[in-house]
């Protein structure tokens, strides 16, 4: 165990790509390396998840272990990963940001978000109406940490924030940078895999992704409710409304996304190779596409919107959905597909909405575009249903039509 002792402090780096063979013998791919870990390298990556000193590791171990060797074994593959820069003690692991191009420890999403103008002044705004002196808060996916910055600002004794990302260590860097360090907690991992020493006040979770549901917003808030905040909490936000808005899509938009008759004969006409077959197959296989909502305010709307789904995220009942929806057109035209965007109510007197009329060119959401397999021409009067599901498994969210 060069170089470590039993109270070194170990974390995991962020995006490593793993494979596991046909012996559970772990292969990592770490900076253009192929590293061996044996077989109990996933459990010890899952171990070092969090900052854990290598004496609680190991006691967690103790039960597994069935000798001398499978020990030596086990503290062996924490040196190598630790000596290989996969696990980090706290002198390694600076802040820094991921090399990729997606994902919550690069800086796009982030200058992005932080760029986008009206989401960021509204969550401020609701957080200066929310929180009161002397408040515990609770920030889930802190981010850069603007959102925990803005609690304690407005008053609270303390803010929790948890980022489960590599971004999480410059947020801590910036609560420092703000003479904030003694008044807000860094609290690395999953909000449903940590405990607080005390229930918070007010809970602040900004996790509302393109698609409204997918970062696990049901999930988490019904976690944080029963486990890490008063009864009486408040939350920011509170309510979000999910809607759609059935629309023409512009063929120009629809031949970037989907196989069209014309393009197949355009590229027949190029490559001399009958493509027909690509146009069933996407007859058949429902998708979506995702656009920026401020691009999208030209479209032609073929009825007004519709409401998928209303939700007071402090009174969850259930964490699936099947709502259908019977609507009236208001104007003729074919329908192509269901433009999907939400309202958000931050605090009482603060709303916030992608919808296509209301989001600025800052708007860092994309909407779901979900494509018709079958267009429907539509008449004004003629009615349709819109079917909005939502389920904790892959491909979660569905939004389907039928002509009535």
């Amino acid at each position: 165990m060069t170089d470590l002792n039993r109270d070194t402090v170990l974390q995991r780096v962020p995006d490593l790509k793993i494979h596991i063979d046909s012996s559970n013998n772990i292969e990592i791919y770490f900076e253009g390396r192929v590293i061996q870990c044996g077989v109990y390298g996933l459990a010890i990556l899952d171990a070092f998840y969090q900052p854990t000193s290598v004496n609680e590791v190991s006691s967690k171990f103790q039960m597994k272990i069935k000798g001398v060797q499978d020990w030596m074994n086990l503290m062996t593959t924490i040196a190598h990963l630790y000596k290989a820069g996969v696990l980090r003690d706290e002198a390694q692991n600076k802040p820094e940001l991921g090399a990729n191009t997606s994902g919550y420890d690069t800086a796009p999403i982030h200058i992005a978000m932080l760029n986008d103008k009206q989401r960021t002044l509204s969550f401020l705004k609701g957080i200066q109406e929310v929180v009161h002196p002397g408040d515990v808060v609770l920030d889930i996916g802190t981010g850069t940490g603007i959102l925990a910055i803005a609690a304690a600002r407005a008053g609270a004794r303390h803010v929790y924030a948890i980022e489960a990302s590599g971004i999480g260590k410059l947020a801590k860097a910036i609560f420092k940078a703000n003479g904030l360090a003694d008044r807000i907690t860094l609290i690395e991992g999953w909000s449903t895999q940590v405990n607080l020493p005390e229930k918070a006040d007010v809970l602040i979770s900004e996790i509302i992704g393109n698609e409204p549901m997918a970062e696990n917003a049901l999930e988490i808030t019904t976690d944080a409710m029963k486990r890490l905040i008063k009864p009486e909490a408040r939350l920011i936000p509170n309510k979000i409304r999910i809607a759609g808005l059935p629309v023409t899509i512009p063929r120009s938009e629809l031949k970037k996304h989907t196989f069209m008759a014309e393009t197949i004969q355009e590229w027949k006409s190029w490559y001399e190779i009958d493509f027909s077959p690509l146009v069933e197959v996407a007859r058949n296989s429902p998708h979506k596409f995702f656009i920026n909502p401020f691009l999208v305010r030209d479209w032609k709307a073929l009825s007004a919107p519709v409401v998928l789904a209303d939700i007071d995220l402090k009174d969850i009942k259930d964490l699936t959905m099947n709502n259908t929806i019977i609507v009236t057109a208001n104007a003729s035209g074919q329908l192509d597909g269901i433009l999907e965007y939400f309202e958000l109510e931050v605090c009482p007197t603060k709303q916030f909405s992608t919808h296509p009329s209301k989001a600025d060119a800052t708007n860092h959401w994309l909407s779901p575009v979900w494509i018709l397999t079958d267009p429907i021409l539509l008449q004004t009067g003629d009615q349709f249903t819109v079917t909005y599901q939502y389920r904790k498994t892959e491909d979660r969210t569905q939004v389907s039509v039928s002509r009535l």
